[in-house]
C-alpha cells in the first residue's frame, strides 16, 4: 500500500523577486478553474494560497514526486513563465516538511513582517475556495484544519502577535520616514480592500485627515470613506486627482499598471516637478517601475518594506523562538498521526468512506435546498464534517487500542473492507 503524500509546490518573498512573483500570482476568481485542472491532471486534493508574499499549491496524493510533477506542470500551462523560473525560485516539500511550513506560514512565522495576523485569514480563504470546489478530501481537510489549531495555540501562548504589524502598517510607517511627520500632508489611496482599508485606519490613527480615496467602483471608495476616513473621488479622476497630493499608496487587484511613465510626465508638468512619493503594495504590481526613473518620482514597492521590518524583528524573536517549539511538536504529533493512517489500511478505509459518504450527501441536499452561496456552503461543510468525525471517532479509537483480532474482523465487515494484503494489516496493528 502506497503512503498518502502531502506536499507543497511553491514560491514566496525569500525565493522570488516581485516582479516573478506578480507574474504568478492567482487571482481568486481564477482559483477554482485552477483546483479543476489539478483535479483533471490526476492531483485528487489541493489547497491554492496566492498572495502578495507566496503562491503556494499544498496538494495530498499517493505519490508525492509525481503529484509535484502533475502541479508543476498545470502551473506552467496557466503561467506564461519561463520554464527555468520553477527551477530558480520554487521549493518543493513534503511529509512533515511540508504540514510544518503550513504551519509557520498560518503562524505568521514566515512572513515578511514577522507575526502579521492578516496571513491566517488568507490561509482560511483559500481553504474555503477550495473545499467549495470539491478539491479537499480527508487528509487536506485534516491537515487544514490542524494548522488552524496551531495557529490558534501560537496566538494564545505567545506575544508573537502582540501589537500587530502588517504590509500595510510598514507602509504607513515607511511614508513617515519619507515626510517625518504626515501631519500637512495630502494623500491618494487608489483601491478599496483589506489593504487599503488597514492603512486608512493607521493614517487615521496618526491624525491625518486630508486623504482620498479612489476605486473603480465608487461605491467602495465612498463606503470606507464613511466607515474610516477620507473623501471618496470618482477613478476616472485618479491623474487629476496625483498633481495636487504628496503622496500616493496603491493597492488594487489590477492586472496591468494603473500609472505609467508616459501619462504620469504630463503630470509631473502641472505639478511644476514638486516630488511625489508612491508606495505601491500591490501585487501584480499598480505603479510602473519605469516610473522610478523619472526626476522627482520616489517610488517603493512591497520589497522595500521588508528591510524596515527588520527592524521590528528584534522585538519579535524571542516569542518566535517560543511559537517554533509549539510548530515542532505539533508537527511531531501530527507525522505520528498520519504514520498510523498509513500503517493501518482499515483506519484509511473508513476515513476515505466516511469522507465519500459526507461528500456525496452534502452535495445532494444543497442540491436540493438550491444553496450556493459560500458562506451557507462552508458552514454546512464544516457541520458535516465535524459530525462525521465524532460518528466515526470511536471506531478509530478501537482500533488503535484494541489488539483483539475479533475487533478488527468485526470492523472490516461493518465497513466493507477487502483487505488483499493481511500482513501489511498485521504489521499496521503492531504500530498502533
Amino acid at each position: 500500500m502506497k503512503k498518502r503524500a502531502i506536499g507543497i509546490l511553491g514560491l514566496n518573498h525569500n525565493t522570488a523577486p516581485l516582479e516573478v512573483r506578480e507574474k504568478l500570482y492567482i487571482k481568486e476568481e481564477s482559483i477554482p478553474g485552477l483546483l479543476k485542472r489539478l483535479r483533471e491532471e490526476g492531483v485528487p486534493e489541493s489547497v491554492i494560497v496566492s498572495t502578495c508574499n507566496r503562491t503556494e499549491i499544498y496538494f495530498s496524493g499517493e505519490d508525492a514526486q509525481e503529484m509535484t510533477e502533475k502541479v508543476r506542470r498545470v502551473l506552467s500551462r496557466a503561467f506564461t513563465a519561463p520554464d527555468d523560473w520553477f527551477t530558480a525560485y520554487t521549493y518543493c516539500l513534503s511529509g512533515v516538511e511540508a504540514f510544518r511550513h503550513l504551519f509557520l506560514v498560518a503562524s505568521g512565522l514566515d512572513s515578511m513582517v514577522i507575526g502579521e495576523p492578516e496571513i491566517l485569514g488568507q490561509v482560511k480563504d483559500a481553504y474555503r475556495i477550495a473545499a467549495s470546489a470539491r478539491s479537499t478530501g480527508f487528509f487536506l481537510n485534516k491537515t487544514f484544519h490542524k494548522t488552524f489549531n496551531v495557529a490558534k495555540r501560537i496566538r494564545t501562548e505567545t506575544r508573537i502577535g502582540y501589537n500587530p504589524l502588517s504590509i500595510s502598517s510598514m507602509a504607513v510607517e515607511l511614508a513617515k520616514r519619507i515626510f517625518g511627520t504626515l501631519d500637512e500632508k495630502k494623500i491618494l489611496v487608489i483601491g478599496a480592500g483589506e489593504m487599503c482599508e488597514v492603512a486608512l485606519k493607521y493614517f487615521q490613527k496618526e491624525g491625518i485627515s486630508d486623504i482620498l480615496i479612489t476605486n473603480r467602483t465608487y461605491a467602495k471608495a465612498q463606503k470606507l470613506a464613511e466607515e474610516i476616513i477620507g473623501k471618496a473621488k470618482p477613478f476616472e479622476t485618479l491623474f487629476d486627482l496625483i498633481v495636487d497630493v504628496d503622496m500616493v499608496l496603491a493597492s488594487t487587484g489590477s492586472e496591468e499598471p494603473l500609472i505609467d511613465s508616459a501619462r504620469l510626465q504630463a503630470v509631473m508638468k502641472k505639478r511644476r516637478n514638486r516630488p511625489i512619493f508612491f508606495i505601491d503594495i500591490a501585487v501584480p504590481r499598480d505603479v510602473d517601475p519605469a516610473v522610478n526613473d523619472m526626476d522627482n518620482v520616489y517610488l517603493y514597492d512591497i520589497d522595500d518594506l521588508k528591510e524596515l521590518s527588520q527592524k521590528h524583528l528584534s522585538d519579535r524573536v524571542r516569542e518566535s523562538e517560543k511559537a517554533q517549539v509549539i510548530i515542532d511538536d505539533e508537527a511531531a504529533r501530527f507525522s505520528d498521526w498520519l504514520r498510523k493512517v498509513d500503517t493501518n489500511p482499515l483506519i484509511s478505509h473508513i476515513m476515505g468512506r466516511a469522507e465519500e459518504i459526507r461528500t456525496k450527501e452534502m452535495k445532494r441536499a444543497l442540491g436540493r435546498m438550491g444553496v450556493d452561496d459560500e458562506e451557507t456552503v462552508s458552514n454546512i461543510d464544516a457541520m458535516t464534517r465535524s459530525l462525521m468525525n465524532k460518528l466515526v471517532h470511536p471506531y478509530l479509537a478501537l482500533l488503535k487500542e484494541n489488539g483483539d483480532p475479533a475487533v478488527f474482523d468485526t470492523l472490516k465487515k461493518l465497513f466493507q473492507f477487502e483487505d488483499n494484503d493481511e500482513d501489511d494489516m498485521d504489521s499496521g496493528n503492531k504500530g498502533l
